[in-house]
Protein backbone atom coordinates (compact mmCIF):
# COMPACT_ATOMS: atom_id res chain seq x y z
CA UNK A 1 0.00 0.00 0.00
CA UNK A 2 1.39 3.38 -1.02
CA UNK A 3 0.76 6.43 1.15
CA UNK A 4 0.20 9.71 -0.68
CA UNK A 5 1.92 13.01 0.04
CA UNK A 6 -0.97 14.22 2.21
CA UNK A 7 -0.74 11.12 4.41
CA UNK A 8 3.03 11.46 4.77
CA UNK A 9 2.72 15.16 5.57
CA UNK A 10 0.18 14.38 8.29
CA UNK A 11 2.39 11.67 9.78
CA UNK A 12 5.60 13.70 9.75
CA UNK A 13 3.88 16.80 11.15
CA UNK A 14 3.19 14.96 14.41
CA UNK A 15 6.82 14.12 15.17
CA UNK A 16 8.41 11.00 16.66
CA UNK A 17 9.63 9.81 20.06
CA UNK A 18 11.64 6.75 21.14
CA UNK A 19 10.54 4.72 24.18
CA UNK A 20 13.17 2.39 25.71
CA UNK A 21 11.86 -0.47 27.85
CA UNK A 22 13.60 -3.21 29.79
CA UNK A 23 12.67 -6.86 29.34
CA UNK A 24 10.92 -7.05 32.73
CA UNK A 25 8.78 -3.98 32.00
CA UNK A 26 7.86 -5.37 28.58
CA UNK A 27 6.86 -8.76 29.98
CA UNK A 28 4.69 -7.04 32.59
CA UNK A 29 2.99 -5.07 29.81
CA UNK A 30 2.33 -8.28 27.85
CA UNK A 31 0.55 -9.72 30.91
CA UNK A 32 -2.01 -6.87 31.01
CA UNK A 33 -5.51 -7.08 29.51
CA UNK A 34 -4.65 -5.36 26.22
CA UNK A 35 -1.04 -6.43 26.18
CA UNK A 36 1.26 -4.49 23.88
CA UNK A 37 -1.63 -3.07 21.83
CA UNK A 38 -2.26 -0.36 24.40
CA UNK A 39 -0.78 0.55 27.77
CA UNK A 40 0.11 3.56 29.92
CA UNK A 41 3.23 4.43 31.91
CA UNK A 42 4.10 7.02 34.56
CA UNK A 43 7.06 9.36 34.02
CA UNK A 44 8.49 12.34 35.93
CA UNK A 45 7.32 15.55 34.25
CA UNK A 46 10.75 16.38 32.82
CA UNK A 47 10.89 13.02 31.02
CA UNK A 48 7.24 13.08 29.92
CA UNK A 49 7.88 16.31 28.01
CA UNK A 50 9.63 14.19 25.35
CA UNK A 51 6.25 12.67 24.48
CA UNK A 52 3.75 14.71 22.50
CA UNK A 53 0.04 13.92 22.39
CA UNK A 54 -1.04 12.33 19.08
CA UNK A 55 2.51 11.79 17.88
CA UNK A 56 4.24 8.61 16.73
CA UNK A 57 6.42 6.52 19.02
CA UNK A 58 9.00 3.81 18.33
CA UNK A 59 9.26 1.25 21.13
CA UNK A 60 12.66 -0.35 21.67
CA UNK A 61 12.85 -3.32 24.06
CA UNK A 62 16.25 -4.18 25.50
CA UNK A 63 16.28 -7.73 24.11
CA UNK A 64 17.40 -9.20 20.77
CA UNK A 65 14.24 -11.33 20.82
CA UNK A 66 11.90 -8.31 20.72
CA UNK A 67 11.42 -6.49 17.44
CA UNK A 68 10.88 -2.76 16.99
CA UNK A 69 7.30 -1.51 17.53
CA UNK A 70 5.43 1.52 16.21
CA UNK A 71 2.49 3.12 17.97
CA UNK A 72 1.11 6.51 18.82
CA UNK A 73 0.78 8.58 21.97
CA UNK A 74 -2.93 8.88 22.70
CA UNK A 75 -2.66 11.21 25.68
CA UNK A 76 -0.28 12.92 28.10
CA UNK A 77 -1.86 13.79 31.44
CA UNK A 78 -0.51 15.17 34.69
CA UNK A 79 -1.44 12.80 37.52
CA UNK A 80 0.48 14.24 40.46
CA UNK A 81 2.76 17.09 41.47
CA UNK A 82 5.75 15.28 40.04
CA UNK A 83 4.45 12.78 37.46
CA UNK A 84 2.59 12.48 34.16
CA UNK A 85 0.85 9.48 32.63
CA UNK A 86 1.41 8.76 28.94
CA UNK A 87 -0.99 6.40 27.13
CA UNK A 88 0.43 4.45 24.20
CA UNK A 89 -2.01 2.88 21.75
CA UNK A 90 -2.27 0.94 18.46
CA UNK A 91 1.17 -0.60 18.93
CA UNK A 92 2.28 -3.02 16.19
CA UNK A 93 5.58 -4.74 15.20
CA UNK A 94 7.40 -3.12 12.26
CA UNK A 95 10.40 -3.64 10.03
CA UNK A 96 13.33 -3.36 10.28
CA UNK A 97 13.35 -5.28 13.53
CA UNK A 98 15.69 -3.01 15.49
CA UNK A 99 16.63 0.66 15.79
CA UNK A 100 20.21 0.08 14.62
CA UNK A 101 19.01 -1.31 11.28
CA UNK A 102 16.59 1.61 10.85
CA UNK A 103 19.36 4.16 11.42
CA UNK A 104 22.04 2.37 9.34
CA UNK A 105 21.12 3.95 5.95
CA UNK A 106 21.73 7.43 7.44
CA UNK A 107 25.46 6.86 8.01
CA UNK A 108 26.44 8.60 4.77
CA UNK A 109 23.95 11.48 5.05
CA UNK A 110 23.81 14.84 6.77
CA UNK A 111 21.66 13.19 9.46
CA UNK A 112 24.46 10.88 10.59
CA UNK A 113 25.35 12.94 13.66
CA UNK A 114 21.73 13.12 14.87
CA UNK A 115 21.26 9.40 14.17
CA UNK A 116 24.42 8.49 16.12
CA UNK A 117 23.32 10.57 19.11
CA UNK A 118 19.90 8.91 19.04
CA UNK A 119 21.40 5.41 18.82
CA UNK A 120 23.64 6.06 21.85
CA UNK A 121 20.90 7.56 24.00
CA UNK A 122 19.60 5.40 26.84
CA UNK A 123 17.04 7.85 28.17
CA UNK A 124 13.72 6.13 28.73
CA UNK A 125 11.82 8.55 26.51
CA UNK A 126 13.55 10.62 23.82
CA UNK A 127 12.19 13.23 21.44
CA UNK A 128 13.64 12.78 17.93
CA UNK A 129 14.82 15.95 16.18
CA UNK A 130 12.40 17.28 13.51
CA UNK A 131 14.56 16.54 10.44
CA UNK A 132 15.52 13.06 11.61
CA UNK A 133 11.90 12.39 12.58
CA UNK A 134 10.69 13.20 9.05
CA UNK A 135 13.28 10.92 7.47
CA UNK A 136 12.59 7.98 9.79
CA UNK A 137 8.81 8.20 9.39
CA UNK A 138 9.10 8.33 5.59
CA UNK A 139 11.51 5.38 5.60
CA UNK A 140 9.12 3.33 7.74
CA UNK A 141 6.14 4.21 5.53
CA UNK A 142 8.05 3.09 2.41
CA UNK A 143 8.31 -0.52 3.67
CA UNK A 144 5.25 -2.52 2.47
CA UNK A 145 5.22 -4.75 5.57
CA UNK A 146 4.64 -1.65 7.73
CA UNK A 147 1.40 -0.68 5.97
CA UNK A 148 -0.81 -2.02 8.77
CA UNK A 149 1.02 -0.18 11.55
CA UNK A 150 1.10 3.07 9.56
CA UNK A 151 -2.58 2.74 8.58
CA UNK A 152 -3.61 2.35 12.22
CA UNK A 153 -1.82 5.54 13.21
CA UNK A 154 -3.24 7.42 10.22
CA UNK A 155 -6.72 6.27 11.18
CA UNK A 156 -6.32 7.96 14.55
CA UNK A 157 -4.79 11.15 13.15
CA UNK A 158 -7.63 11.49 10.63
CA UNK A 159 -10.31 10.84 13.21
CA UNK A 160 -12.70 13.84 13.12
CA UNK A 161 -13.24 15.76 16.34
CA UNK A 162 -16.07 18.04 15.15
CA UNK A 163 -19.14 17.57 12.97
CA UNK A 164 -18.26 19.39 9.76
CA UNK A 165 -19.00 16.91 6.97
CA UNK A 166 -19.84 13.25 6.42
CA UNK A 167 -16.52 12.09 7.88
CA UNK A 168 -17.67 12.74 11.44
CA UNK A 169 -21.14 11.32 10.76
CA UNK A 170 -19.61 8.13 9.35
CA UNK A 171 -17.37 7.85 12.41
CA UNK A 172 -20.37 8.33 14.71
CA UNK A 173 -22.41 5.76 12.77
CA UNK A 174 -19.68 3.13 13.15
CA UNK A 175 -19.44 3.82 16.89
CA UNK A 176 -23.24 3.67 17.23
CA UNK A 177 -23.32 0.26 15.52
CA UNK A 178 -20.60 -1.09 17.83
CA UNK A 179 -22.48 0.18 20.89
CA UNK A 180 -25.68 -1.51 19.70
CA UNK A 181 -23.76 -4.76 19.24
CA UNK A 182 -22.32 -4.43 22.75
CA UNK A 183 -18.72 -4.75 21.63
CA UNK A 184 -16.04 -4.88 24.29
CA UNK A 185 -13.02 -5.90 22.18
CA UNK A 186 -11.50 -5.00 18.82
CA UNK A 187 -11.97 -6.14 15.24
CA UNK A 188 -10.66 -9.56 14.20
CA UNK A 189 -10.18 -8.43 10.60
CA UNK A 190 -10.46 -5.24 8.56
CA UNK A 191 -10.39 -4.36 4.85
CA UNK A 192 -9.27 -0.79 4.18
CA UNK A 193 -9.13 0.02 0.45
CA UNK A 194 -10.14 3.69 0.76
CA UNK A 195 -10.78 6.44 3.28
CA UNK A 196 -13.11 5.05 5.94
CA UNK A 197 -13.94 5.51 9.60
CA UNK A 198 -13.12 1.82 10.07
CA UNK A 199 -9.43 2.70 9.85
CA UNK A 200 -9.72 4.03 13.39
CA UNK A 201 -11.33 1.02 15.11
CA UNK A 202 -9.49 -1.01 17.70
CA UNK A 203 -7.99 -4.30 16.53
CA UNK A 204 -7.42 -7.60 18.25
CA UNK A 205 -3.78 -8.55 18.68
CA UNK A 206 -3.88 -11.11 15.84
CA UNK A 207 -6.21 -9.09 13.60
CA UNK A 208 -5.87 -9.51 9.84
CA UNK A 209 -5.53 -6.34 7.75
CA UNK A 210 -6.71 -6.86 4.16
CA UNK A 211 -5.99 -4.63 1.18
CA UNK A 212 -7.31 -7.12 -1.38
CA UNK A 213 -10.85 -6.96 -2.78
CA UNK A 214 -11.29 -10.67 -2.03
CA UNK A 215 -12.14 -9.50 1.47
CA UNK A 216 -15.64 -8.59 0.28
CA UNK A 217 -16.40 -11.68 -1.79
CA UNK A 218 -20.00 -12.76 -1.27
CA UNK A 219 -21.31 -9.22 -0.92
CA UNK A 220 -23.72 -7.97 -3.55
CA UNK A 221 -22.01 -4.60 -3.64
CA UNK A 222 -19.78 -3.11 -6.28
CA UNK A 223 -16.12 -3.33 -5.27
CA UNK A 224 -15.65 0.32 -6.23
CA UNK A 225 -18.34 1.45 -3.77
CA UNK A 226 -16.99 -0.36 -0.70
CA UNK A 227 -14.56 1.81 1.27
CA UNK A 228 -14.07 -0.45 4.29
CA UNK A 229 -15.11 -3.65 6.05
CA UNK A 230 -14.53 -4.94 9.58
CA UNK A 231 -15.53 -8.08 11.48
CA UNK A 232 -16.19 -8.04 15.22
CA UNK A 233 -17.09 -10.96 17.45
CA UNK A 234 -18.47 -11.67 20.90
CA UNK A 235 -19.47 -15.08 22.29
CA UNK A 236 -21.75 -16.75 19.74
CA UNK A 237 -22.33 -13.63 17.60
CA UNK A 238 -20.64 -11.62 14.88
CA UNK A 239 -21.02 -8.07 13.59
CA UNK A 240 -19.91 -7.22 10.08
CA UNK A 241 -19.62 -3.50 9.32
CA UNK A 242 -19.32 -2.18 5.77
CA UNK A 243 -18.81 1.46 4.76
CA UNK A 244 -19.83 2.34 1.21
CA UNK A 245 -20.18 5.51 -0.85
CA UNK A 246 -20.00 6.46 -4.51
CA UNK A 247 -18.56 9.94 -3.89
CA UNK A 248 -15.78 11.36 -1.69
CA UNK A 249 -16.83 11.79 1.94
CA UNK A 250 -16.52 15.57 1.86
CA UNK A 251 -19.11 15.80 -0.97
CA UNK A 252 -21.74 13.46 0.48
CA UNK A 253 -25.15 14.79 1.49
CA UNK A 254 -25.07 12.71 4.65
CA UNK A 255 -24.74 9.22 6.13
CA UNK A 256 -27.26 6.43 6.71
CA UNK A 257 -26.58 3.74 9.32
CA UNK A 258 -28.45 0.53 8.47
CA UNK A 259 -28.34 -2.00 11.31
CA UNK A 260 -29.65 -5.47 10.44
CA UNK A 261 -30.03 -7.99 13.27
CA UNK A 262 -30.61 -11.26 11.46
CA UNK A 263 -31.18 -13.11 14.72
CA UNK A 264 -34.26 -10.97 15.44
CA UNK A 265 -35.05 -10.26 11.76
CA UNK A 266 -34.99 -6.62 12.76
CA UNK A 267 -33.71 -3.68 10.74
CA UNK A 268 -33.12 -0.11 11.94
CA UNK A 269 -31.97 2.78 9.78
CA UNK A 270 -30.59 6.02 11.25
CA UNK A 271 -30.32 8.97 8.87
CA UNK A 272 -27.91 11.69 9.98
CA UNK A 273 -28.98 15.32 9.58
CA UNK A 274 -26.78 18.33 10.23
CA UNK A 275 -28.30 21.14 12.31
CA UNK A 276 -27.10 24.56 11.19
CA UNK A 277 -26.41 27.39 13.69
CA UNK A 278 -28.49 30.54 13.28
CA UNK A 279 -27.43 34.15 13.96
CA UNK A 280 -28.39 35.16 17.49
CA UNK A 281 -30.90 37.97 17.76
CA UNK A 282 -31.39 40.43 20.62
CA UNK A 283 -34.30 41.19 22.88
CA UNK A 284 -35.01 43.78 25.57
CA UNK A 285 -35.30 42.68 29.18
CA UNK A 286 -37.17 44.95 31.64
CA UNK A 287 -36.51 44.52 35.33
CA UNK A 288 -38.11 47.09 37.57
CA UNK A 289 -37.11 50.55 36.32
CA UNK A 290 -34.24 49.23 34.24
CA UNK A 291 -34.18 47.75 30.74
CA UNK A 292 -31.28 46.19 28.88
CA UNK A 293 -30.60 44.12 25.80
CA UNK A 294 -29.73 40.43 25.93
CA UNK A 295 -28.74 37.93 23.29
CA UNK A 296 -31.34 35.32 22.35
CA UNK A 297 -30.60 31.68 23.02
CA UNK A 298 -28.61 30.10 20.20
CA UNK A 299 -30.90 28.30 17.76
CA UNK A 300 -30.16 25.31 15.53
CA UNK A 301 -32.28 24.32 12.54
CA UNK A 302 -32.61 21.67 9.84
CA UNK A 303 -34.31 23.15 6.75
CA UNK A 304 -36.96 20.79 5.40
CA UNK A 305 -36.04 21.39 1.76
CA UNK A 306 -36.74 19.40 -1.41
CA UNK A 307 -33.87 17.01 -0.68
CA UNK A 308 -35.17 16.31 2.82
CA UNK A 309 -38.71 15.84 1.48
CA UNK A 310 -37.50 13.29 -1.09
CA UNK A 311 -35.65 11.34 1.61
CA UNK A 312 -38.73 11.36 3.84
CA UNK A 313 -40.91 10.00 1.02
CA UNK A 314 -38.40 7.24 0.37
CA UNK A 315 -38.36 6.25 4.05
CA UNK A 316 -42.16 6.24 4.19
CA UNK A 317 -42.33 3.98 1.11
CA UNK A 318 -40.25 1.39 2.98
CA UNK A 319 -41.86 1.95 6.39
CA UNK A 320 -44.23 -0.97 6.81
CA UNK A 321 -44.64 -3.80 9.28
CA UNK A 322 -43.55 -6.88 7.32
CA UNK A 323 -44.58 -9.40 10.00
CA UNK A 324 -47.34 -8.01 12.29
CA UNK A 325 -47.63 -11.37 14.05
CA UNK A 326 -43.89 -11.48 14.71
CA UNK A 327 -41.87 -10.56 17.78
CA UNK A 328 -43.09 -7.76 20.03
CA UNK A 329 -41.87 -4.22 19.32
CA UNK A 330 -42.46 -0.96 21.14
CA UNK A 331 -42.09 0.58 17.68
CA UNK A 332 -41.98 -1.58 14.54
CA UNK A 333 -40.81 1.30 12.34
CA UNK A 334 -37.29 0.97 10.96
CA UNK A 335 -36.53 4.67 10.56
CA UNK A 336 -34.93 7.25 12.84
CA UNK A 337 -33.28 10.64 12.40
CA UNK A 338 -30.13 11.63 14.26
CA UNK A 339 -29.60 15.39 14.46
CA UNK A 340 -26.05 16.61 15.08
CA UNK A 341 -24.92 20.21 15.41
CA UNK A 342 -22.50 21.38 12.75
CA UNK A 343 -19.09 22.35 14.18
CA UNK A 344 -19.99 20.80 17.54
CA UNK A 345 -17.59 18.34 19.15
CA UNK A 346 -18.18 14.71 18.21
CA UNK A 347 -18.31 13.96 21.94
CA UNK A 348 -21.38 16.16 22.52
CA UNK A 349 -24.84 14.66 22.91
CA UNK A 350 -27.18 14.52 19.94
CA UNK A 351 -30.90 14.28 19.23
CA UNK A 352 -32.72 11.20 17.90
CA UNK A 353 -36.28 11.11 16.57
CA UNK A 354 -38.33 8.24 15.20
CA UNK A 355 -39.93 8.89 11.83
CA UNK A 356 -43.33 8.63 13.52
CA UNK A 357 -42.41 11.30 16.08
CA UNK A 358 -41.09 13.55 13.31
CA UNK A 359 -44.36 13.22 11.36
CA UNK A 360 -46.40 13.89 14.51
CA UNK A 361 -44.49 17.12 15.17
CA UNK A 362 -44.90 18.17 11.57
CA UNK A 363 -48.64 17.57 11.55
CA UNK A 364 -48.99 19.57 14.77
CA UNK A 365 -47.42 22.63 13.11
CA UNK A 366 -44.16 22.68 15.07
CA UNK A 367 -42.03 22.95 11.92
CA UNK A 368 -43.46 26.19 10.53
CA UNK A 369 -40.73 28.50 9.23
CA UNK A 370 -40.56 31.90 7.49
CA UNK A 371 -42.09 32.53 4.05
CA UNK A 372 -44.36 29.46 4.28
CA UNK A 373 -41.30 27.23 4.61
CA UNK A 374 -40.62 24.48 7.09
CA UNK A 375 -37.72 23.82 9.38
CA UNK A 376 -36.98 21.63 12.34
CA UNK A 377 -35.66 23.63 15.29
CA UNK A 378 -33.86 22.40 18.37
CA UNK A 379 -36.00 24.54 20.68
CA UNK A 380 -39.17 23.30 18.99
CA UNK A 381 -38.48 19.77 20.21
CA UNK A 382 -38.93 20.98 23.82
CA UNK A 383 -36.52 18.30 25.09
CA UNK A 384 -38.82 15.54 23.83
CA UNK A 385 -36.48 13.26 21.92
CA UNK A 386 -34.50 10.06 22.32
CA UNK A 387 -30.96 10.16 23.69
CA UNK A 388 -28.28 7.99 22.07
CA UNK A 389 -27.74 5.70 25.07
CA UNK A 390 -31.45 4.97 25.36
CA UNK A 391 -31.65 4.30 21.61
CA UNK A 392 -28.74 1.85 21.84
CA UNK A 393 -30.45 -0.10 24.63
CA UNK A 394 -33.70 -0.30 22.64
CA UNK A 395 -31.90 -1.59 19.54
CA UNK A 396 -29.86 -4.08 21.56
CA UNK A 397 -32.96 -5.47 23.28
CA UNK A 398 -34.93 -5.77 20.04
CA UNK A 399 -37.64 -3.41 21.30
CA UNK A 400 -37.48 -1.23 18.18
CA UNK A 401 -36.95 -1.98 14.51
CA UNK A 402 -38.85 -3.63 11.70
CA UNK A 403 -40.20 -7.17 11.95
CA UNK A 404 -39.53 -9.81 9.29
CA UNK A 405 -36.60 -7.95 7.72
CA UNK A 406 -34.43 -9.75 5.14
CA UNK A 407 -31.11 -9.13 3.43
CA UNK A 408 -33.02 -7.86 0.38
CA UNK A 409 -34.36 -5.00 2.50
CA UNK A 410 -30.83 -4.28 3.72
CA UNK A 411 -29.42 -4.07 0.21
CA UNK A 412 -32.31 -1.96 -1.03
CA UNK A 413 -31.67 0.63 1.70
CA UNK A 414 -27.91 0.64 1.02
CA UNK A 415 -28.60 1.32 -2.65
CA UNK A 416 -31.17 3.99 -1.86
CA UNK A 417 -28.63 5.81 0.30
CA UNK A 418 -25.87 5.77 -2.32
CA UNK A 419 -28.20 6.59 -5.22
CA UNK A 420 -29.36 9.62 -3.23
CA UNK A 421 -25.83 10.98 -2.83
CA UNK A 422 -25.43 9.69 0.72
CA UNK A 423 -22.97 7.24 2.24
CA UNK A 424 -23.99 3.98 3.89
CA UNK A 425 -22.72 2.26 7.01
CA UNK A 426 -24.18 -1.25 7.00
CA UNK A 427 -23.95 -3.36 10.16
CA UNK A 428 -25.06 -7.00 10.06
CA UNK A 429 -25.42 -8.96 13.30
CA UNK A 430 -25.54 -12.75 12.96
CA UNK A 431 -24.80 -15.86 14.95
CA UNK A 432 -21.30 -17.22 14.37
CA UNK A 433 -22.61 -20.37 12.66
CA UNK A 434 -24.86 -18.33 10.32
CA UNK A 435 -22.43 -15.55 9.43
CA UNK A 436 -22.20 -16.17 5.68
CA UNK A 437 -22.39 -12.94 3.68
CA UNK A 438 -25.05 -13.86 1.13
CA UNK A 439 -27.78 -15.26 3.39
CA UNK A 440 -30.74 -16.86 1.61
CA UNK A 441 -34.08 -15.89 3.14
CA UNK A 442 -36.60 -18.72 3.06
CA UNK A 443 -39.42 -16.41 4.15
CA UNK A 444 -39.30 -14.04 1.17
CA UNK A 445 -42.89 -13.12 0.31
CA UNK A 446 -43.57 -12.64 -3.44
CA UNK A 447 -46.35 -10.22 -2.53
CA UNK A 448 -43.96 -7.73 -0.95
CA UNK A 449 -43.47 -4.52 -2.95
CA UNK A 450 -40.93 -4.77 -5.75
CA UNK A 451 -39.00 -1.84 -4.29
CA UNK A 452 -38.00 -4.08 -1.40
CA UNK A 453 -36.86 -6.94 -3.65
CA UNK A 454 -34.92 -5.24 -6.45
CA UNK A 455 -31.41 -6.29 -7.39
CA UNK A 456 -29.33 -3.17 -8.02
CA UNK A 457 -27.25 -2.87 -11.16
CA UNK A 458 -23.61 -3.85 -10.94
CA UNK A 459 -23.98 -6.36 -8.15
CA UNK A 460 -22.06 -9.60 -8.32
Amino acid sequence: MNFDDADLELLTSRGLSILHLGVDDWENILDTRRGERGFSLIFPHHIARAGRKQSLVLIVVDSPLCSLRLGWIRSVQSVSTFDSRIAFDHVRPIKPGDLEALLAPLAATSLNSAATTLARSRDQLVRVSPKLSVRLIRDLASIPDNATAIQLVLGQLKRPTHFQDARASQQDAVELALKAFGLISGAKSVYLPKETALAGVRLLEDAVIEHDARAIEGWRLSESDVTGRAIFEKPGEQLEVITANKRPLETLLGIDLIYFNQLQKSLVMVQYKMMEPQPRGRHTEVRGKHSFEELDEKEWIVPIDDQFEAELKLMESYDRDLAPAGDYRLNSSAFFLKLVKRYASTSTSSVMLSLGHFNHLRESGVFKGPRDGFWLTYSGLRNQYLRTDAFVELVRSGYIGSRGATTDHLYALIDAAMDGGRGAVAAIQTSIKESGHDIVDDEQDPEKPLILRRRPHGRR
